[in-house]
């Protein structure tokens, strides 16, 4: 009977390991179309339906060389928050809920795509950042539906036009203080890119967080690093207090913000790395 018994034990353990192991999703098109993906090692699983669903994956394995990896989520909506790390307060009581902006849905941007910059600017600001990804809708919930309702994370770039490059272009005062513009100039085509895979059930806590800007000469002139630690509010405080706000829904992104940004030019290259969330490089270019 206790031989049984220990039989069970293992067993169960076993099954529990199996299914909390993390898993990693993206998108991708591959022979003209778009699909989502269950990534295992160099191969992709093509899914019959977006991973937060029931989805069942193809027996066939795709490899990751023969795709062209999109950002993964098609999102309604991208929300960005202000102020959200430690470095923000220092000296100062920080807000016992979450600040955020919206970005509409065109700024989604694929990671390792070229930023081109629209005619107004040339340069920008680029922060790295973790990114929540929503995978049930939520509307109105505390911290438990909260964390029903995260499928998982990655890591991506809140990209910002300059101020002062838009107004030396447009023939502007520099000394104009706008904080309007400075939410609009974060609405362009591409300013988003995250990606390119979710990472479900990983521990998103003291994770070092990397950027470095490049160059066309080939010389580093930023080296950052950070820690997710750094962050004031869970995911689970995040999700809960925007959707106290609005609704989110699957496929919707957060990004959680960081503790400093930095100008990137005309011809630089931006690498972005998160701890066992992943990086990519993208180039400015007009």
């Amino acid at each position: 009977m206790k031989g049984k018994i220990c039989v069970l034990i293992i067993w169960n353990l076993l099954m529990s390991n199996i299914f909390s192991q993390p898993q990693k999703f993206c998108r991708f098109i591959y022979k003209d179309k778009i699909y989502y993906g269950l990534v295992e090692g160099d191969s992709i699983f093509a899914l019959n339906t977006e991973p937060w669903n029931n989805f069942q994956k193809s027996n066939n394995p795709i490899q990751k060389e023969k795709v062209k990896l999109l950002n993964p989520t098609n999102p309604r909506t991208i929300v960005g928050l202000i102020k959200s790390y430690k470095q923000s307060w220092e000296g100062k009581n920080p807000p016992k809920t979450v600040r955020w902006f919206i970005k509409p849905p065109n700024a989604a941007g694929i990671p390792g795509n070229d930023i081109v910059l629209p005619l107004s600017l040339d340069e920008v600001k680029v922060e790295v950042e973790m990114i929540i990804i929503i995978g049930k809708k939520i509307k109105n919930g505390n911290e438990i539906d909260a964390k029903e309702a995260i499928f998982g994370y990655t890591v991506g770039c809140d990209v910002m036009g300059n101020q002062s490059s838009f107004h030396r272009i447009n023939n502007e005062p520099q000394d104009a203080d706008e904080n309007a513009l400075g939410l609009g100039l974060k609405a362009c085509d591409g300013f988003e890119p995250y990606g390119p895979f979710i990472y479900k059930k990983v521990d998103w806590q003291n994770k070092k967080t990397f950027l470095q800007i490049t160059n066309g000469e080939g010389k580093n002139i930023i080296n950052y690093e950070d820690n997710t630690s750094n962050l004031l509010y869970s995911p689970e405080k995040i999700v809960s207090d925007l959707s106290k706000v609005m609704t989110l829904s699957p496929g919707d992104i957060i990004s959680s913000g960081t503790g400093k940004s930095f100008i990137a030019k005309v011809g630089d290259t931006v690498n972005l790395q998160i701890e066992n969330l992943g990086g990519f490089s993208f180039k400015i270019e007009k």
